[in-house]
């Protein structure tokens, strides 16, 4: 194969061992070139040797599969690096960014390992001498003088035992040192903070590293490009100081459609384009669909070109796509139901089944049937050849039968329901019937003791109240000075904190009871991973670390280092839940279901220790008062009381969900977790007096999410009525979930929660 030559080479003149050579990366025939790496690898050269405007560290953070490490390895070949890469784990150290100090076995006992290994499980004396004989090549009377020297210099070892110590450089040092292209991967993982940070200098232009056995300058030809995945489980924001020194980030998605089918096709050899781009589409909307509920695995490019070649040896892609893309990823079972969920709304799926209709799949199939010889079908009494390929013209028809039998999708417009006005006032009269009614019914069935659901509280009734008054004028001026720059700065507000009513304490225990064992399994879950966050802060007498204990010398074990552990951490995580409370929360008692949502969200995160903030908002409750807020739970108060005020919640009339979320953002933005999530809970699109609808509210909430995004606020709207589609394009698929199965709501909005820590 002819060497590659590259117009982004900045390495000319430089000679490389013959191992280095074989480190620079070779770009496959498949390989397709994409504009990130023509854009870097172009300003890498242009500026190589300018001291100021050099760029030498490169950030790439984007999603699994979305080609980080492909492009990293694309960048050796182009600037003629040799490359190599570091993965970072969640323990790691600074022995393992520096190198460590390790004990140093004598070159006479590392010889004889073997043999003495073997000679343990020797059975008897003879069977020794045997071994020695064979293992050495000797006659017997040499092999047992030569046991006899083996069993002398054990011995004279025990008495005069002599450590030594070596250093054994990390990878990053060796990189640093020798000037290659270095990945780092998933610097973000690493729970100790300070271990990136003791990077920070070696970052520099002609930095130093400072290891064990004095100081490495970092070699001019060395570039390191960090990638990292964004808002994974168990990532942590990235050193501010560590991201400062990158010269250059690129944001890396899923690339456009056509360039998935252009990669697939190249690197796999299929040439359906239909199919092909089908499929793409296929791992596009399962992408977004684990982003919007909080689903861990991805769907990225690596999934999208094994599933692609299954495809081309044969297998059926409605089968496949299952083992190839859904179970990488999730295995949960309510997790999977939502994927299968959006795809089958989407209609993709159909779509794929449908390209294959009509096509002779006996052929598709063909590829992927195993030959066999006329020995073989002679013994299995095949005599025509036209029973080998049994399976294949079985499987055709099953599939043309499944085609034909197939319901097409409905047009989403078709379906949506066009919502009636509710004036307030029927509503809140309609809301007081459901309630009372309700409550007769718990009031007439339950006969257990309330004591025995009720959980205790810190507070007196009258200590919670006596602090009201206090607590509604700064909720109330901290509302209002969240809202000074936005197009809702001269509307009243009014933040309400419902008054605590005891007898509304057995309503809410009844409707969270059907819940319990969820909630205990979900929170049992929890508290054992959150375990394994916890540890002292260091673990004496081990082998390797990164503090040297004298005192151990003495017991000439080699356990003479202490090992840092990880922090301590609690949960990472600061939630804001905003629920509407509309007039149009009546219908199918929605405000119901809300209401037991967020009873089980209060529950679980009393016991896990989440901070949380719930609030409700309505809006045009009179001339004064355009927005009214309702605050049922704030992060710095405790959970006292909090079922009761709940259960105040009811439909109430127009909803300004710009003002409201704008309100929580900033309260949320302001919490110390890694995560902060603001949950938004609604049945319909935005509206209020006099035009607050349409473009301007879609507009006024966009420009709400990309505010407080910048600051790290996660939003997730999940919508329980019949105006999802609307909520979806106002919020954006990857932030939206449908949780329009009242009876589930609950459940999956507890679960979503989960995912997060």
């Amino acid at each position: 194969m002819d060497h590659f030559i590259s117009p982004y080479a900045v390495t000319t003149g430089r000679t490389f061992s013959k191992l280095e050579g074989m480190m620079i990366w070779q770009k496959p025939a498949s390989h397709q070139t994409s504009e990130e790496e023509l854009r870097i690898a172009s300003e890498i050269a242009e500026n190589w040797n300018d001291p100021e405007l050099k760029l030498f560290n490169i950030l790439l953070e984007g999603d699994a599969g979305s080609g980080k490490t492909q492009l990293a390895k694309a960048l050796s070949a182009d600037l003629q690096l040799p490359y190599t890469k570091i993965t970072c784990f969640a323990d790691m150290d600074k022995s393992d960014i520096f190198g460590a100090l390790l004990p140093v076995i004598d070159t006479d006992q590392e010889e004889d390992k073997d043999l003495l290994d073997a000679i343990y499980q020797s059975d008897c004396f003879s069977d020794v001498l045997q071994l020695i004989e064979g293992h050495f090549s000797l006659t017997p009377e040499r092999a047992k003088a030569k046991f006899a020297e083996l069993i002398q210099r054990i011995e004279e070892a025990e008495e005069n035992p002599v450590i030594r110590y070596k250093y054994y450089p990390s990878e990053i040092v060796r990189a640093m040192e020798k000037g290659y292209l270095l990945e780092i991967q998933e610097p973000t993982v690493i729970r100790d903070a300070s271990v990136l940070v003791a990077l920070n200098s070696a970052l520099e232009q002609n930095g130093m590293l400072n290891i064990p056995t004095g100081f490495v300058q970092r070699h001019p030809d060395c570039v390191v490009v960090i990638t990292t995945n964004r808002n994974y489980q168990g990532n942590r924001p990235l050193n501010e100081s560590l991201r400062d020194r990158m010269q250059h980030a690129e944001k890396m998605d899923l690339p456009p459609l056509a360039v998935m089918v252009a990669r697939g096709i190249a690197k796999t050899g299929y040439q359906n384009q239909a199919v092909a781009e089908k499929m793409a589409e296929i791992i596009r909307l399962l992408d977004i669909s684990a982003k919007a509920n909080a689903i861990k695995g991805a769907a990225g490019m690596r999934s999208y070109f094994y599933w692609l070649n299954a495809v081309k040896q044969g297998q059926n892609p409605l089968q496949s796509i299952h083992q190839k893309v859904l179970y990488k990823v999730t295995t949960d079972t309510n997790e999977l139901q939502l994927l299968q969920t959006a795809l089958d709304t989407s209609g993709l799926l159909s779509q794929l089944r449908l390209l294959f209709h009509g096509q002779p799949l006996q052929d598709f199939k063909k590829a992927a049937a195993r030959q066999i010889s006329a020995e073989e079908a002679n013994e299995r009494g095949i005599t025509d050849e036209g029973q080998v390929h049994l399976t294949a013209a079985t499987t055709e028809e099953q599939a043309q039968d499944a085609a034909e039998n197939e319901v097409p999708t409905a047009d989403p417009s078709d379906q949506k329901e066009q919502e009636e006005t509710v004036e307030s006032s029927e509503a809140a009269a309609l809301f007081e019937n459901v309630d009372n009614t309700s409550q007769e019914g718990q009031a007439a069935s339950g006969s257990e003791s309330e004591a025995n659901d009720l959980t205790d509280h810190t507070l007196t009734l009258t200590e919670f109240e006596a602090t009201n008054k206090e607590k509604k004028a700064k909720a109330s001026k901290t509302a209002r000075d969240a809202l000074k720059e936005s197009i809702h700065a001269k509307e009243g507000l009014i933040v309400h904190r419902p008054a605590v009513d005891l007898n509304l304490r057995k309503p809410a225990q009844d409707l969270l009871k059907p819940l319990h064992s969820m909630i205990d399994a979900l929170v049992k879950q929890t508290q054992e991973l959150l375990e394994n966050e916890r540890g002292a802060d260091y673990s004496k007498g081990q082998y390797t670390g990164t503090r040297f204990d004298a005192s151990k010398i003495v017991y000439q074990d080699l356990r003479t280092f202490d090992k840092k552990n990880p922090p301590n951490e609690t949960p990472s995580l600061a939630v804001a839940v905003r629920i509407d409370e509309s007039g149009s929360m009546i219908r199918e008692e929605r405000i119901k279901y809300a209401q037991q949502a967020v009873l089980a969200l209060t529950a679980f995160a009393e016991q896990v220790n989440i901070p949380l903030m719930i609030y409700g908002d309505t809006a045009d409750a009179s001339p004064r008062e355009k927005t009214s807020l309702f605050a049922y739970k704030e992060f710095d108060e405790g959970f006292d009381f909090v079922q009761e005020k709940l259960m105040t919640m009811k439909p109430r009339q127009n909803n300004r969900d710009g003002a409201a979320l704008r309100v929580l953002a900033d309260r949320v933005s302001q919490q110390s977790a890694t995560t902060k999530l603001l949950l938004n809970i609604s049945d319909g699109q935005p509206k209020a007096l006099p035009d607050y609808t349409g473009e301007k509210a879609k507009t006024d909430i966009q420009t709400v999410i990309a505010d407080y995004e910048r600051q790290g606020v996660l939003f997730l709207a999940a919508a329980i009525g019949q105006d999802k589609e609307v909520i979806k394009s106002i919020y954006g698929p990857e932030r939206f979930i449908d949780l329009s199965q009242l009876q589930e709501f609950p459940q999956q909005l507890l679960q979503l929660l989960v995912r997060y820590l």
